[in-house]
C-alpha cells in the first residue's frame, strides 16, 4: 500500500468517523435533555400531588373541627393522607399521633360494602366500638384536628411560594 493510499483510506475514515461522532454528540445530549425534562415533569407532579395531599388534609382537619365528619371516618381518611405525605413522617409526629392511634383501634371495622353486607347485631357492636373509640380520643382529635389545619395551611402556602425571584422581572 503506498502513502497515496494510505492517505485516501485516512480522509475516508475520517470524513466517516466525524459525522458519527456528531451524531454521537447529538443524541448524547438529547438524553441529557429528555433526562433533564423527565426530572422536571416527575418534580412538578411530586409538587403536585404534595399540593393535593395538603388540600385533603386541610379539608378533613375543617370537617372534623366543625363536626361535618364522623371522627373515626376523618381519622381514618387523615391517618392514609398522612401517610402519604412527605413519605410518612408525620404520622407519628406528637401534633398528628393521634390519628394513627384510632387508626390502629378502628381498622377492623368494617366500611362501605363490607359494613352493609353485615349481620345488624354485628353492625350494632362495631358501631359501639367506635363511639367508645371517639369517646376516648375526641378531645385529642379535635385538637389535632386544629394543628392539622394550621399545618396544612402553612405547608401549602409554602408549596406555592417561588423559592427564587428573579429580581429585574420585580416590579
Amino acid at each position: 500500500m503506498s502513502a497515496q493510499d494510505a492517505t485516501i483510506f485516512l480522509a475516508a475514515a475520517i470524513a466517516f468517523i466525524i459525522p458519527l461522532a456528531g451524531y454521537a454528540a447529538h443524541l448524547h445530549f438529547e438524553a441529557k435533555r429528555q433526562a433533564a425534562l423527565a426530572e422536571k415533569k416527575h418534580a412538578d407532579e411530586r409538587l403536585q400531588a404534595r399540593k393535593n395531599i395538603l388540600e385533603n388534609l386541610l379539608l378533613l382537619a375543617t370537617a372534623l373541627e366543625d363536626q361535618q365528619v364522623n371522627l373515626t371516618e376523618g381519622c381514618l381518611r387523615i391517618r392514609v393522607f398522612l401517610d402519604l405525605l412527605d413519605e410518612g413522617i408525620h404520622v407519628h409526629s406528637q401534633d398528628f399521633v393521634v390519628f394513627d392511634w384510632v387508626y390502629q383501634k378502628a381498622k377492623h371495622l368494617a366500611t362501605h360494602q363490607e359494613r352493609s353486607n353485615l349481620a345488624p347485631e354485628l353492625v350494632t357492636e362495631q358501631d359501639q366500638q367506635r363511639l367508645a373509640i371517639e369517646k376516648e380520643f375526641a378531645t385529642q382529635i379535635q385538637k389535632a384536628a386544629t394543628q392539622l389545619r394550621l399545618f396544612s395551611q402553612q405547608q401549602g402556602k409554602l408549596a406555592t411560594a417561588p423559592l427564587f425571584v428573579n429580581a429585574a422581572e420585580v416590579k
